[in-house]
């Protein structure tokens, strides 16, 4: 059954005002509300110091130091802002979009466990296929003074994007369509696009879309499955944990991780095997969790 009885409670606040033109305008009030203040920023910064405009969007597309990844991840807070204001439409508010409180925390904390053992276990596998080993980064100390403020700021970062992706637009189409591929597949596909990077190689582009769409796809089938965002938000925390905290690639997003990987995006016969690890690793990771929390 598809639609669970947990997915069906879950998604109950969603079906009092479900109209298409409430997720139409509700999905242009997320872009403004997210977009806005961002360009509004840029413009404050264009208007004081003008000569610092194209220096501040270098340091925050590349992200390699430790303030610009702070800034870079404040953003989001207007990402979670904007999927509140969205759901206003249709006369929600945040406790709906992530389901009941305690199972929740309860999913969160058992995903993150879960998936750090997985992703931890694969990620020192992998290394023994590399001569070249990851290269530190920051200091230990530094790094250990970096996470009272870098852990909630991702936890944000990945809150804010299951908020809207797994939360308001999953649930909103899901009261308005019967069909999965409407709110289960459609909003990962659209989560794959937002990750879109035309600096990049164009197959590896394609490739990390793909793999981006994966890991949506996943983070719904267990927010189907449990009736709440718990799952989803650990297991996208702690992806990009390891992702962005702990072994990243230079000049992306690497500001706040322990070491830097031996290769860059530009290695692209390096990268597409790994990627592939990846998808298997989060699939590996899924297949365990789902039937960890699965209700009896």
């Amino acid at each position: 059954m598809i639609r669970t009885p947990h997915f069906e409670l879950y998604i109950a606040p969603a079906r009092h005002y479900p109209e298409i033109w409430r997720i139409i305008v509700g999905f242009l009030t997320f872009l403004t509300v997210y977009i806005v203040p961002l360009v509004a920023a840029f413009a404050l910064v264009g208007v004081l110091r003008p000569d610092l405009v194209w220096e501040v969007q270098s340091a925050l597309e590349g992200a390699d130091t430790p303030f610009a990844m702070f800034v870079l991840l404040s953003t989001f807070i207007a990402m979670g802002l904007a999927a509140v204001v969205a759901a206003a439409w249709h006369r929600r508010g945040l406790a709906s979009l992530i389901g009941p409180f305690r199972p929740a925390c309860r999913n969160f904390s058992r995903s993150v466990v879960l998936c750090g053992v997985i992703f931890l276990l694969t990620g020192l596998l992998v290394s023994f296929f590399f001569t070249d080993k990851p290269t530190a980064n920051l200091s230990l100390g530094a790094w250990l003074g970096y996470l009272p403020l870098g852990l909630p700021l991702l936890l944000i970062q990945t809150g804010s994007e299951e908020l809207f992706f797994r939360g308001y637009l999953m649930q909103q189409l899901a009261a308005r369509f019967k069909s999965a591929i409407v709110w289960m597949v459609l909003p990962s596909i659209l989560f794959g696009l937002a990750h879109f990077d035309p600096s990049l190689d164009p197959k590896l582009t394609v490739l990390l879309i793909c793999a981006t769409g994966l890991f949506g796809l996943v983070a719904a089938d267990l927010t189907r499955i449990t009736g709440n965002l718990g799952a989803a938000i650990g297991f996208h925390f702690l992806n990009n944990f390891f992702a962005l905290f702990l072994v990243s690639v230079a000049g992306e997003m690497s500001g706040l991780s322990l070491y830097h990987a031996p290769f860059t995006m530009d290695d692209v016969e390096t990268l597409i095997p790994l990627i592939f690890v990846d998808m298997a690793t989060v699939l590996l990771a899924w297949a365990v969790l789902r039937r960890w929390l699965a209700p009896s």
